[in-house]
C-alpha cells in the first residue's frame, strides 16, 4: 500500500515513522540529541544573479533557513539572496570548493542540511517530500537526491543526464566536505557517509554550452583537478575526476593513466566506477584502437553494475567500431530496453533509449548499405526527439536515400522554416540535388533579408557551382556576389581563379589575386587558400603563419597540415615539416603530395633508403597521384645515380613508373 505524506508539519509518531520509512532512514538512538526540527539550506555563490532567484524560489517553501557564503560577487547576487531572507556571509575565495562548502555548513542551525548550487532548482513535485523530512529524527545517514542535468547534445536539442548525490544530511560537525573540487561529504574527515536513496529531484542548468562558456569552467577546473590528486591521491574520486576531464579535453594518455590508477586502488567498487569504465573503454577504443581491451573493461563494468544503460550502449558502440554489426545492434536494442534507474546507478544518460541507441543502430545498417532497414530507426530517433534539428535532417536524408522524395522534402522544408540559416541551406541543397535549380535560386533571392552574410554567401556559391556544372548560365555573377560578402572565402576564390584561367581572363584573374591578400579570413578553407597563394609567391614565413593560424581553427585539416609542412621544408625547418606531414593520413587526397615531400626531405638529409621506402608507400594508396609520383621518382632516381647506386635507381624507376 503506497505511503501518503502528511503535509502539515505534523509531529505525530505516525508522521515521523512515515517519513523515515519513505527514505529508508535508520532510527537514531533515543539518547541522540536532536537539533531543532527543520531544514537549513547551505550554498556557496559568486556572481549568480542569472540563476539565484529561481533557485531560492523553488525551495523557499521547503526550508527553514537559508545560509549563503558569497566568495566575491560583483553583481546583484548578495542583494537577491538577502531579498529571500538569507543569512549572507562574505569570504575571500581560496580556490577550494570543499573549504567554501564547509564555511556554509558551519552556519546551519536546523536538524537537516540541504546543499544546492545556484544553477539548480528543487523540482516542484519534490517540495512536499523535502518538507516531510523536517521532523524526522537525524542520525548520521545522508539522503541521496537525483540531479537531472540539462546538457547540450549533438542533435541541437536539449538532453538530460541524471545522477545521484548525497545533498541532504544531518547537520553535524562530523559531516564535512573534502577535496578542493568535485567535493564530497565525509564522516569524521575520512569515512564515507552512509546514505539512503530518495526520489527527491533537483534540476541542474549548468552543463549547457552557453553556461559553461560564460563561466569558463573548464579553464578554472584544470589546476584544481591537478591539486586534488596531489592532496588526495588516496581518494579514487580525485583520480576519477581528473581522468574524465583529461579524456574529455583530448589527453587520452593522461586520462587512461588516471582511470587505471583509480581501478587499481584497494577497496570496494564505488558508485562512480561504472562511468569510469565507460570513459576508460571509450578512450582505449577511440584513441588507441584497442577494441578488445575496451570490451573487456565494459564487461567488468557490467559485472559490477548489471543493466547499466551507459555500459550497454558503449559496448554496442565499440562493437560497431569493430564492424561486428549484428552484435552491435543486439547491444543497442538492449540499451533501448534497459530501464533508466538513476537510483541504482551513479549517472545515467537519459537520452540513450530515446534517440542515441536508435540513431547508432540505424548507422550500422547504413554502413552495410542496408538503407531500407536503417530508415525505421532514423524515424524512431526523430519521433522521440522532434525538436532536434540534426535528427530532422538525418531523417530527411534517409528518406532521400530511400527514394521517398516527398517525405524528404517535407522534413527539409520544415527545417527551413524552423531552423534558421542551417535548415534553409539544407533545403536549398536538397532542391539542387533534385535538379530544381530555378526553385533553389528563387528561394535564395527571396530569403536574402533573413540570412546572414556568411550563409547567403554559401548559398550563392552553391548556385554558382550548379550554374557551372549544369550549364544553366554564367556562374560568375553568383560567385562574385558571394565573394563580395565574404572577401576571404577560399572556396569562392579558388572557383573564380579557375574560371578566369579557363576563360583566359588574365586581367580579372590578376586583380583577384592581388586583392585577396587584404581580405579577412574566417574558416579553415580561407586559411588553406591564403597559405597556398603565399607559397606560390615564395612568402614562406607568411605562408607558414597562415597555415598555423588555420590549424588553430581546424587541427585535423590535412591541406593546412601539408601547406605548413611545405612552407617549413622550404625554410629548412625539416623537423617541423615532418611533424606536420604526420597529420596527413593515407586516405586523404593530399597523401601522395605528403609522401613525396617526406621523401624529398629524407633525400635532402642523405637518407636515400628511407626516401625510397617512402615513395614505395605511394603505391599502397587507394588513389595515388601518378604525375606527382613520377616527378618525385625522377628526383630521387637522380640522387641515387649521383651516389653511384645505379641498380637501385633502376629498381626504383621500374617499381614506381611501371
Amino acid at each position: 500500500m503506497p505511503l501518503e505524506i502528511v503535509d502539515d508539519y505534523g509531529e505525530s509518531a505516525f508522521a515521523l515513522a512515515q517519513t523515515g520509512l519513505l527514505f529508508n532512514l535508520p532510527a537514531p538512538s533515543t539518547e541522540r540529541e536532536q537539533l531543532p526540527a527543520g531544514i537549513s539550506l547551505c550554498m556557496i555563490v559568486k556572481n549568480e544573479e542569472r540563476f539565484l532567484a529561481d533557485c531560492l524560489a523553488s525551495v523557499r517553501d521547503a526550508v527553514d533557513e537559508i545560509n549563503v557564503v558569497d566568495t566575491g560577487s560583483t553583481d546583484r547576487t548578495i542583494e537577491i539572496a538577502r531579498g529571500f531572507g538569507a543569512n549572507v556571509v562574505e569570504r575571500e575565495w581560496r580556490n577550494d570548493f570543499g573549504w567554501a562548502r564547509n564555511e556554509s555548513l558551519a552556519l546551519a542551525t536546523r536538524r537537516w542540511t540541504l546543499v544546492l548550487d545556484a544553477d539548480e532548482e528543487l523540482a516542484a513535485e519534490s517540495v512536499t517530500l523535502l518538507r516531510a523530512l523536517r521532523e524526522t529524527p537525524a542520525d548520521l545517514t545522508a539522503v541521496y537526491v537525483q540531479i537531472q542535468n540539462a546538457v547540450d547534445d549533438e542533435t541541437g536539442a536539449g538532453s538530460t543526464m541524471t545522477h545521484i548525490l548525497p545533498r541532504i544530511f544531518p547537520t553535524s560537525p562530523r559531516i564535512r566536505y573534502r577535496n578542493v573540487i568535485h567535493e564530497t561529504i565525509a564522516l569524521d574527515e575520512t569515512q564515507a557517509t552512509p546514505a539512503a536513496v530518495s526520489p527527491i529531484l533537483v534540476r541542474h542548468k549548468g552543463y549547457t554550452k552557453a553556461v559553461l562558456d560564460g563561466r569558463s569552467k573548464n579553464a578554472r577546473n584544470a589546476p584544481l583537478l591537478e591539486r586534488a590528486i596531489r592532496e588526495h591521491g588516496d581518494d579514487a574520486f580525485s583520480w576519477f575526476n581528473f581522468g574524465v576531464a583529461a579524456v574529455a579535453g583530448g589527453d587520452a594518455d593522461a586520462g587512461i593513466d588516471a582511470l587505471e590508477r583509480m581501478f587499481a586502488m584497494e577497496g570496494p567498487q564505488r558508485a562512480f566506477f561504472s562511468l569510469g569504465y565507460v570513459v576508460l573503454a571509450s578512450a582505449y577504443a577511440e584513441a588507441k584502437g584497442e577494441h578488445e581491451k575496451a570490451i573487456a573493461l565494459l564487461d567488468l563494468g557490467l559485472a559490477q553494475a548489471p543493466g547499466h544503460p551507459n555500459l550497454i550502449f558503449t559496448r554496442g558502440y565499440v562493437l560497431s567500431l569493430m564492424k561486428r554489426f549484428d552484435e552491435s545492434r543486439d547491444w543497442y536494442e538492449r540499451a533501448i530496453s534497459a530501464p533508466i534507474d538513476a537510483n541504482r546507478h551513479y549517472m545515467v544518460d537519459d537520452e540513450i533509449a530515446a534517440w542515441k541507441a536508435p540513431l547508432n543502430l540505424a548507422t550500422t545498417y547504413l554502413q552495410e548499405d542496408r538503407h531500407a532497414e536503417a530508415l525505421p530507426w532514423y524515424e524512431r530517433a526523430y519521433a522521440n526527439k522532434p525538436d532536434s534539428a540534426l535528427l530532422r535532417t538525418i531523417a530527411a536524408r534517409a528518406y532521400e536515400r530511400a527514394g521517398r522524395a516527398y517525405d524528404a522534402e517535407r522534413l527539409f522544408r520544415e527545417g527551413a522554416e524552423r531552423c534558421g540559416d542551417a535548415g534553409f541551406i539544407d533545403y536549398v541543397n536538397f532542391l539542387m540535388r533534385r535538379r530544381r535549380f530555378f526553385e533553389a535560386f528563387d528561394a535564395v533571392e527571396r530569403r536574402r533579408d533573413a540570412v546572414d552574410d556568411a550563409a547567403y554567401s554559401a548559398l550563392l556559391f552553391s548556385a554558382a557551382i550548379a550554374a557551372h556544372d549544369e550549364r544553366l548560365g554564367d556562374p560568375e555573377p553568383y560567385a562574385a556576389r558571394a565573394l563580395a560578402l565574404t572577401p576571404g572565402n577560399g572556396l569562392v576564390l579558388g572557383f573564380l581563379d579557375a574560371l578566369y584561367t579557363a576563360r583566359g581572363a588574365t586581367e580579372k584573374r590578376d586583380a583577384l589575386r592581388r586583392g585577396e591578400f587584404a581580405a579577412p579570413l574566417a574558416v579553415s578553407a580561407d586559411f588553406a587558400r591564403r597559405s597556398h597563394r603565399l607559397l606560390e609567391e615564395q612568402r614562406l614565413d607568411e605562408a607558414l603563419a597562415a597555415a598555423h593560424a588555420g590549424l588553430e581553427l581546424a587541427p585535423l585539416d590535412a591541406l593546412l597540415s601539408y601547406n605548413a609542412a611545405l612552407a617549413a621544408a622550404r625554410l629548412n625547418r625539416d623537423a617541423d615539416a615532418l611533424a606536420h606531414l604526420d597529420a596527413v593520413g593515407c586516405d586523404d587526397e593530399h597523401a601522395t603530395a605528403a609522401l613525396a615531400l617526406r621523401a624529398e626531405i629524407q633525400r635532402r638529409s642523405g637518407d636515400l633508403d628511407a626516401a625510397v621506402a617512402t615513395l614505395e608507400r605511394v603505391r599502397t594508396l587507394a588513389a595515388p597521384d601518378e604525375s606527382l609520383l613520377q616527378h618525385a621518382t625522377v628526383g630521387l632516381a637522380a640522387a641515387l645515380l649521383e651516389a653511384g647506386r645505379v641498380g637501385d635507381a633502376g629498381k626504383l624507376a621500374a617499381f614506381v613508373l611501371n
